[in-house]
């Protein structure tokens, strides 16, 4: 009985685990025993597994991407006479040799040549520089299968006794188990040849095309319909291997590709042995479980899915017979739950038995059963395969050394094939990848780090996969060094002080210009300083919060800088969202006041705190001192305090200090040479913190501050004049309003700083000549920007986000805070001297999201999580790649899907949302909310007027799906990649249709084609339809331009409908036509247009 154990344990991973199954089954009935040779001839049927071959060949004639080369060479006296017979009779004992594919009535077949010549062809050739060239262009000739052979074999002779031996097989006919059956009969065969002996081998009792007839006879009925039911159970809902790749995948699956080959340390074979017989399972199962694991580190999922071959020859006469017996089966792994490695062995064993026993299904027929959805850049199922093979010797020809020589077709089946081939301590890990994906740097560097895994993993099983370490020290510390920025000492300044210093050194020269109205640095200290003392006197210090809601003026600048002189910290409040979202965000603050303006008053009466409406108190600011307050903030005290989304419903407030913003003011000014020559575009709202970049790097440089009021900032043509008439030189603009602008307009400009969401590589183009442009990347937390890119010469993708910033850094993470290899997603964890005090009043949050800091040196260090999915590039550079929770950015706003969520969800007789981010044609992204209501009925005007109360505009849906019920998964949560694209209609009701030529021209050449829709009618509103306020500026622009008018973003938002609009048109043409053009244009008209036009006379007169 040990024996036999023994003899077990020694078997294939796939022999043992079916012989388990039919251990557990019952003995297999006698007729189902295997393949028996065939009483025919004639053409046979191809094999299932066959088939998906065809069909690629049909595809790709002309690559060959089933083609297996590989050559040995040999050293010594060869008998090339000897070779030739021996190459011949192999031939003639294989059929699969002698086998080409035809079609007969639309169906392919094999064809068995009963003879066939052998053409072993001699290459004469000078060194093995030129053998090597003439093997890559040998490998890469195809096939034409449907002429035999399906094989080509070159000698080429380098002496007279070098030789190399070149066989090139279709995949059709062969596989790798056939290769070593091939090298034990042709050194049998050669060896009898040679010494004038019969050759001692057995006759085959069947061949490839009996095993073919036998597959499609066993594999039929009930046998494929139960194996067709445990694959669909086994793999439902199977995800897609998320592997990180060097460049982005085609829209069409490639196959070129190429082989890398890497030896693996000898303690690396010891250790998996050892751990093997500790724990009696076989070495198979430990390789397997590490590479897992591995692609659960570099994919970052729990549900890992790969491919593994199986020989699939269950028989043994079915182990001296070549042919394309291999099978590709899917390996399913859980690795949630941050197992033991032991464990994940345990599994993996589990995985591996139950997968090799319900084996027999060929890899088409899988493909069949499971459906799986159909991705034309990915092969179905997986993506990356993995083998284990003991070393096969090379062919043992009597009196010759012989070696095997490296070839490869250029090609790659999968994204990524792996295979370990063991041999004593000197065992390899070899790759073919495809290079239109990966780099062979990527390649090597897994298989250092997939080494370094497993060697930790064997010497402590029992250790969480979390804590076993896959980097090398070396390694481990080049990645932790990409993560430092330049270090530069901190300065203990406030803002103020900075401020102060400009004044006293340039008090006559202008600070800030609005509406072409200058206010020197003196003016604007003096005014901030009565500002100041006033809110002094209602008890603003050090510890305080002032609340800001003002309209965009010199006095919103003023404001700024006198709640900062009070030693307090400012609070900007965003005028136009809901009084009940301000009133929460005050109170959360416990804001001493609120400074307004009394066009704002109305909105702030639910604040509950005190108004000082600036307006309205002149003459108490104008008694009041202009000396500098005595009363100072210090650099730890905190500067300015800004809310954004919060997953919950409820938002929280960032708190900066003092010496992060003048820090970072220090690092801008020395990045960008900013001088007080600089004029810096004041563009962004104040609740949105690239408004300390734009008032602060110019303020504290002595710089001019030109600030955009609303009229500006809403209409694209009069924000061009701004910068074009004041040379601007300086901006910070998200992406979406610099795709409007012109940047041949702007002479002067010559820092671009882009920011707030992705661009395109067309932007970075449009603007460099002749400029500097950044790339920059910051969350809230971290006071404004602490990553950066400079983005020279021309680009063809989007850049990377850059390296950490003067005393910042940067380290990208994986869940477990980590260091992740180059190349591999991780979230990206920011610290330094920019860093959030942290959230007011929300502890536990700040506990979460500013953790400590497990690599500096500091006492105290802390990062930020920011959630943030990126990767490092080779050479320390960080690309983004999106959010790792639901939170999104939509026009450089970040929105937490879960708060929009939970607003849709307080709306009467909503059962289920889910709101999810969408990208329209032109790559404009909206978001879309999934509503079901169950027999309730569904309107969206009463939502949106819901959700206007307890939300901002831009976190508010752009469209709306009602669904009977949203899709779920296995789990029970929503399917969120089921949840179906909006389908932009009407805002309801019949379409009005246009019935003048201008309402025409509005509806179906510029409406239409921006909000890609053409069921618009006249009176439709355009932000029901999906519009958005940038659009809305592109919108007039278009119009503006077509029309030659001047219509404003005002008169839009009055009445956005088509037949509104149309009207101002027509008005504000007619206004500067002569009477004879008016005459000529009403003769043109039509009746209905006439009446039109009375209409909204007669409206416009009423």
């Amino acid at each position: 009985m040990t024996e036999l154990l023994k003899r077990l344990a020694r078997l294939p991973e796939d022999k043992r685990a079916r012989l388990l199954a039919q251990l557990r089954a019952g003995a297999e009935p006698a007729a189902n025993l295997g393949p028996v040779a065939r009483q025919t001839t004639g053409p046979v049927p191809l094999s299932f597994n066959q088939e998906p071959l065809w069909t690629h060949h049909r595809l790709s004639p002309d690559e060959p991407t089933y083609s297996m080369p590989f050559c040995y060479r040999l050293r010594g006296d060869l008998d090339t006479e000897a070779l030739g017979g021996a190459l011949t009779a192999l031939v003639a004992r294989h059929e699969s040799l002698r086998t080409s594919v035809t079609e007969q009535n639309n169906t392919p077949v094999q064809v068995i040549a009963p003879e066939l010549p052998v053409e072993m062809l001699i290459v004469e050739a000078s060194s093995e520089q030129e053998v090597e060239a003439l093997l890559r262009i040998e490998a890469r000739i195809p096939f034409a299968i449907e002429t035999p052979p399906l094989w080509r074999i070159r000698l080429y002779r380098l002496a007279p006794d070098d030789h190399y031996l070149l066989f090139n097989v279709h995949h059709m006919v062969f596989d790798g188990w056939s290769q070593t059956v091939l090298a034990r009969d042709l050194a049998e065969l050669y060896r009898a040849l040679k010494n004038g002996v019969e050759p001692e081998l057995a006759d085959l009792p069947v061949q490839y095309a009996d095993y073919a007839v036998w597959q499609r006879d066993w594999l039929a009925g009930k046998r494929l319909e139960d194996l067709s039911a445990w694959w669909r159970e086994r793999l439902a809902d199977a995800p897609t291997l998320e592997f990180p790749t060097d460049r982005p995948r085609p829209t069409q699956v490639t196959f070129n590709g190429a082989g890398v080959q890497v030896a693996l340390p000898p303690e690396l074979d010891r250790a998996v042995d050892g751990l093997a017989r500790k724990i009696g399972v076989t070495p198979f199962n430990i390789f397997t479980a590490g590479f897992a694991a591995m692609m659960q580190r570099y994919s970052g999922q729990d549900d890992v899915v790969i491919g593994s071959p199986n020989a699939n020859r269950r028989f043994s006469s079915l182990e001296t017979v070549t042919g394309f017996f291999i099978n590709q089966l899917v390996l399913r792994f859980d690795l949630s739950g941050d197992p033991t490695f032991r464990e994940i062995v345990d599994r993996t064993r589990t995985v591996v038995q139950d997968t090799f026993s319900q084996g027999d299904i060929p890899f088409g027929k899988l493909i069949e059963a499971v459906r799986p959805p159909r991705d034309p850049s990915r092969q179905p199922l997986f993506q990356i395969a993995f083998a284990l093979a003991d070393f096969a010797p090379p062919i043992q020809l009597d009196g010759i050394e012989v070696s095997l020589a490296s070839t490869h077709t250029g090609t790659s089946r999968f994204d990524m094939a792996w295979g370990i081939t063991r041999n004593g301590d000197l065992s390899t890990i070899e790759c073919e990848y495809n290079t239109d994906l990966f780099d062979e740097e990527t390649v090597e560097r897994f298989a250092a780090n997939y080494g370094r895994f497993l060697i930790n993993a064997c010497a402590s099983p029992q250790t969480p996969l979390s804590y076993i370490e896959a980097l090398d020290e070396r390694e481990y510390e080049r990645v932790l060094s990409f993560g430092d920025g330049p270090k530069r000492e901190v300065r203990a300044g406030t803002i103020v002080a900075e401020f102060e210093a400009q004044v006293r050194a340039r008090g006559e020269e202008t600070a800030l210009v609005v509406s072409e109205t200058p206010v020197s640095y003196a003016e604007l200290n003096r005014r901030a300083n009565r500002l100041a003392h006033h809110l002094i006197d209602l008890g603003a210090k050090p510890g305080q919060v002032v609340a800001l809601a003002l309209p965009r003026s010199a006095d919103m600048v003023v404001a700024v800088l006198a709640v900062l002189k009070s030693g307090a910290a400012y609070l900007p409040l965003d005028p136009t969202n809901p009084a009940a979202r301000i009133a929460q965000i005050v109170a959360d603050a416990d804001a001493l006041a609120v400074l307004t303006d009394s066009s704002l008053t109305d909105r702030l009466t639910g604040a509950g705190r005190q108004l000082v409406v600036l307006d309205e108190i002149g003459d108490t600011l104008a008694s009041a001192p202009e000396e500098d307050p005595h009363q100072t903030a210090g650099p730890d005290d905190v500067a300015y305090i800004i809310y954004t989304s919060g997953s919950t419903g409820r938002p929280k407030g960032v708190l900066i200090e003092q010496r992060s913003v003048v820090n970072f003011a220090d690092t801008v000014r020395e990045l960008f040479e900013l001088t007080p020559e600089d004029r810096v575009l004041g563009f962004a709202s104040l609740n949105f913190d690239v408004s300390v970049f734009e008032l602060f790097a110019a303020l504290l440089t002595g710089a001019r501050l030109y600030l955009a009021v609303d009229e500006e900032r809403l209409s694209i043509e009069r924000l061009q004049a701004l910068m074009e008439r004041s040379a601007i030189t300086v901006i910070d603009l998200p992406p979406a309003v610099m795709n409007l602008l012109e940047p041949e307009r702007f002479d002067a400009l010559r820092i671009v700083f882009v920011g707030g969401e992705a661009f395109s590589a067309e932007l970075v183009n449009r603007w460099n000549p002749g400029r500097r442009l950044f790339n920059g990347y910051g969350p809230t937390e971290c006071t404004v920007t602490m990553i950066v890119e400079e983005c020279p010469g021309t680009w063809e993708n989007t850049p990377p986000i850059g390296l950490p910033m003067t005393n910042h850094v940067a380290h990208v993470l994986d869940r477990h805070l980590n260091p992740v290899p180059c190349g591999v997603p991780g979230e990206l964890v920011i610290g330094g001297a920019g860093l959030a005090k942290g959230y007011l009043n929300r502890p536990e949050l700040t506990e979460e999201k500013f953790v400590p800091d497990p690599f500096g040196t500091a006492p105290g260090g802390r990062l930020y999580r920011t959630g943030d999915l990126v990767k490092r590039l080779s050479d320390g550079r960080i690309v983004f790649i999106g959010r790792i929770d639901q939170q999104v950015k939509i026009r450089g706003l970040r929105i937490e899907l879960g708060e929009v969520e939970a607003g849709i969800a307080a709306f009467p007789g909503v059962a289920q949302v889910a709101v999810e981010p969408w990208a329209d044609e032109a790559g404009e992204r909206h978001l879309v909310g999934y509503v079901s209501t169950g027999a309730a009925p569904f309107g969206v005007d009463a939502l949106r007027e819901h959700l206007a109360e307890r939300l901002p505009a831009y976190m508010i849906p752009s469209y709306f799906v009602h669904l009977p019920e949203l899709p779920l998964n296995s789990s029970g949560k929503v399917n969120r990649r089921a949840l179906p694209d909006p389908e932009p209609l009407s805002a309801g009701g019949p379409v009005a249709q246009p019935r003048t030529e201008t309402e025409r021209v509005l509806v179906q050449e510029i409406m239409g084609p921006l909000l890609r829709n053409e069921r618009i009618g006249v009176g439709d509103d355009f932000f029901q339809l999906g519009g958005n306020s940038l659009q809305a500026a592109q919108l007039i622009s278009s119009i503006n331009r077509r029309f030659k008018v001047r219509i404003s973003l005002a008169d839009f938002f009055l009445s956005p409908t088509p037949a509104h609009i149309a009207g101002i048109v027509d008005a504000q043409r007619m206004d500067s036509m002569s009477e004879d053009e008016l005459l000529a244009m009403l003769e043109s008209m039509s009746e209905e247009e006439v009446s039109a036009a009375s209409a909204r006379l007669e409206d416009e007169n009423r």
